[in-house]
């Protein structure tokens, strides 16, 4: 088992061309183009949850039939078959672990294959908790990639498959009041690629321009507008969202090109939100917030 906690296996995306550089690569065949895997999670807001565990033992990539990609057939490539185990809180913030590479024919790539074979949650007790898998994973989570996946001759591309942990661990109880009584497990897995993608980053401040840690940064999904948004917002409102550092920063990767609206919540501190974000692909956008105290 090739225990995927080790930071070693970790990426920083300070630039998404680091994203091909985690080790020396092997010459690309002249015939094809490399596709690489990654994973990422967006962040879990319980603050009694240690560790979410999930087991993956194999992953496809789907060839899409048709002129440019066109058409909905298509046939499964394997890309890895291993049992691979990780921590997906520590993936958070712009980390990913990188899931294997393949070399493939030119073409369009729609969809990736992931069967997830075991999960469980670990709170900061030490309560241990064995989540069911749904037995829809059997035959692996289907994850659409949009837009496919262009792989050309001689080239590399990128694929993030960003695990969205508050949509996929729901937990039973009274969170607020912390009583976890334990996990429903239903999987809800992002699928990116990195070609079409941007990038969002920045630091939250207070009004001394001091750092602030765990402040919470969302990206509303687009047409979602500051006229438009509560303070309860429903999760499904989210595209994508991370809590900062010790030093205030955040990151937000692998972005669908488009104007949006984002926003910074912290207890103790008026929320602030920002509209008209643009995201363009390849390009870092600095957002930066900064919130005074109630």
């Amino acid at each position: 088992m090739r225990n995927l906690k080790l930071m070693s296996t970790m990426l920083v995306l300070g630039a998404m061309i680091l994203l091909s550089c985690q080790k020396e690569e092997k010459v690309i065949p002249g015939d094809k183009g490399r596709l690489n895997v990654y994973l990422t999670d967006a962040p879990f807001p319980i603050g009694l949850v240690g560790n979410t565990y999930v087991t993956i033992d194999k992953i496809e990539v789907r060839q899409r039939t048709g002129e440019e990609g066109e058409g909905e057939d298509g046939t499964f490539i394997l890309i890895a078959e291993e049992v691979m185990e990780f921590d997906l809180l520590k993936l958070s913030n712009g980390i990913t672990a990188h899931l294997g590479s393949v070399d493939l024919e030119p073409g369009y790539y729609d969809m990736i294959r992931l069967r997830v074979v075991d999960s469980r949650i670990v709170l900061t007790d030490g309560r241990d908790y064995e989540l069911k898998v749904p037995s829809g994973s059997a035959s692996g989570l289907k994850i659409k990639i949009e837009p496919a996946i262009h792989i050309r001759e001689g080239q590399t591309s990128d694929v993030l498959l960003d695990f969205d942990l508050s949509k996929s661990f729901v937990a039973k109880g009274n969170v607020k009041a912390g009583q976890i009584l334990g996990f429903n497990f239903k999987p809800v897995v992002r699928g990116i690629y990195m070609g079409a993608a941007g990038r969002i980053q920045g630091t939250v401040t207070d009004s001394e321009g001091q750092p602030l840690e765990n402040a919470w940064v969302k990206l509303l999904i687009p047409g979602m507008e500051s006229e438009t948004y509560s303070e309860e917002e429903p999760a499904e409102n989210v595209l994508v969202s991370a809590y900062t550092d010790a030093s205030g920063n955040y990151k937000l990767i692998g972005l669908p090109e488009g104007t949006y609206t984002m926003v910074c919540e912290l207890e103790g501190y008026t929320g602030q939100i920002a509209d008209g974000i643009q995201v363009s692909a390849g390009i870092l956008t600095t957002v930066n917030f900064t919130l005074t105290e109630e």
